[in-house]
């Protein structure tokens, strides 16, 4: 019922209109046996008094005009109405996969970091490519299980005409077929749902592959221990789960593409013997089960990839559930000039996610002010991310308080100040065009940090889009430097900005662009580690497990300032 729902929700009009022609077309495949019986047998079936006439139409000759008109006119309607409702629900199902997505992105964007982060980039991959992928998969079943239904409940009809007590007989079997199918159903089921959380670990495990191919060519043996205790382990291990479910599966639908046959045996060899069934009715009967075998079939091997999509459908749910809002005014209020930002007794600790779980950064208090650069140095674990993401407000404080001048950072401000920050974390994301919009004046800058950051040749922009990615881990990071300077921000952040980067350009950064940011006034919070060039500091924060262990108060640079 939660798929039906689903695509009522989706388009209910179509989906109705779906609903109707599929049990057109199925009635519609009902009625075909009861046409043949009658034009073979008409007067012992009772179906017409008419005999049986040659017609001749184009030179052939066809016996019972009438019935062959009939039987041609139901096969085009059930051409057409099946036609019909398999492609309004395709659509609906495209339309539906859609929206999963459009919602998906819209919670994303709408989430925390934190949020984001609990949940892990893999998982919400999963989601958006395999998980909507199998929904739509599944919902484009729906119009194939109608027509089933309703032919099985037509051919079931036409047996109380013939024989109610085979009606009955039937009816029990079929029951009895189809409850007996759900036991191995249900173990296929469980394995599948098991096999759902191993392809995470294969994500997870493929994108380690994929990024830490450098550090796993640096030694053979820990390439091989991941290669061999990783990658292979959890691949192995998806392969025999999903082999377990799908075995199971193979079993449950040949078991039940012969659950008609059984029916037709018992009823020709035994039902036939405590019954009385003229021949006529033999014959009819067995046609319509023989006929039967096909929507049943049908009905029991859509089961397995319902269920599939239930999984799915149920995991897609889960993840938006998962994902929380911000406690933020969309359209909060506008924000002013500030000279000072400050942190008081800020505290930030993770709740139970991550590698982190438990660790705790503060109270941290903290000041930087407009037009001053401030480095902040600390060990591996010290806690300068976690401050980096305080300042940057996509983390926001359990405890203490942000102020920004004379503003108070809360629900209605968020929005707002973050718009006056601009950042380069140490695992940044380049897109691959600048946001946005391009200005005629943001594109002459542009084309001057091509310049200036060494990227002329390696690198163009045409129509606000960068004519590749495929840059060095250097480049790429003076390409997200040139996309953040095209924003007038009041709060720079550059977390490890200059690792990467060769002599010349950790000159550049440090010397020339750390400067001229200070001379227009900008707030600059740089986590570095590169202490030959912390006199380019006003003042020094070191961090210790978390919290401030020292402030240094740096001498006014002698070096000349140039504009960048």
């Amino acid at each position: 019922m939660g798929l039906f729902s689903t695509f009522s929700q989706q388009s209910p009009n179509k989906v109705f209109a779906s609903i109707i022609l599929g049990g057109l077309a199925g009635a519609s495949y009902a009625l075909l046996i009861p046409i043949i019986l009658g034009a073979l047998n008409p007067a012992d079936n009772g179906l017409t008094t008419s005999g049986a006439a040659i017609t001749k139409v184009l030179s052939w000759e066809v016996s019972d005009f009438r019935f062959a008109c009939l039987f041609f006119v139901v096969c085009i309607g059930i051409l057409f109405a099946r036609t019909v409702s398999r492609t309004i629900l395709v659509r609906v199902s495209l339309d539906m996969a859609s929206t999963l997505r459009g919602r998906l992105y819209a919670k994303v964007m709408a989430a925390p970091v934190a949020s984001l982060e609990r949940i892990g980039e893999s998982r919400l991959m999963s989601v958006l490519t395999q998980d909507v992928a199998r929904i739509v998969a599944g919902a484009q079943l729906l119009p194939d299980l109608i027509v089933s239904i309703v032919t099985l409940l037509g051919m079931l009809g036409f047996l109380i005409y013939l024989n109610s007590a085979a009606f009955l007989f039937v009816s029990k079997a079929i029951f009895f077929g189809i409850i007996s199918f759900q036991i191995p159903m249900y173990f296929a089921g469980k394995t599948l749902r098991k096999s759902r959380g191993l392809i995470d670990e294969l994500h997870v495990a493929t994108r380690g592959l994929v990024y830490g191919a450098k550090d796993l060519k640096l030694d053979g043996m820990k390439g091989a221990d991941y290669y061999e205790n990783t990658l292979l382990t959890v691949d192995h291990n998806l392969v025999s789960t999903e082999k377990r479910g799908f075995t199971l599966i193979t079993v449950a639908g040949s078991y039940g593409n012969l659950i008609s046959f059984f029916v037709i045996g018992i009823f020709a060899f035994v039902f036939v013997n405590y019954h009385q069934v003229s021949a006529d009715e033999l014959v009819g009967v067995v046609m319509a089960l023989l006929y039967v075998t096909g929507p049943v079939g049908a009905i029991l091997n859509v089961i397995p990839q319902l269920t599939i999509t239930k999984t799915s459908l149920r995991n897609v749910e889960k993840v938006f559930d998962e994902i929380t809002a911000e406690n933020i005014a969309e359209n909060g209020v506008a924000i002013g000039p500030w000279s000072k930002l400050v942190l008081s007794g800020v505290c930030y600790e993770y709740n139970g996610h991550l590698e982190q779980s438990g660790f705790k950064v503060g109270p941290i208090d903290l000041e930087i002010n407009m037009g001053e650069v401030l480095f902040i140095v600390g060990g591996n674990g010290a806690g300068k991310s976690t401050l980096s993401k305080l300042l940057t407000l996509h983390y926001l404080p359990q405890s203490g308080t942000i102020t920004f001048g004379d503003r108070l950072l809360g629900p209605e401000t968020i929005v707002g100040l973050r718009q006056r920050i601009g950042a380069i974390y140490s695992d940044f994301h380049l897109f691959n065009r600048i946001l946005g919009g391009l200005s005629a004046d943001k594109l002459a800058m542009a084309e001057h940090y091509l310049d200036e950051l060494g990227l002329r040749g390696k690198v163009s922009i045409d129509g606000g889009k960068f004519s590749t990615l495929l840059l060095s881990d250097g480049q790429r990071k003076r390409l997200a430097l040139l996309t953040m300077l095209l924003d007038d921000r009041d709060l720079y952040l550059f977390d490890e900005w200059a690792a990467d980067q060769d002599p010349k350009f950790k000159e550049y950064f440090y010397r020339k662009l750390l400067p001229s940011l200070r001379t227009r006034g900008k707030a600059v919070v740089v986590i570095s580690h590169d202490d030959r060039y912390f006199d380019a500091a006003d003042r020094i924060y070191v961090i210790e497990n978390g919290k401030v262990k020292s402030a240094t108060e740096c001498s006014p640079s002698t070096l000349a300032l140039s504009p960048a």
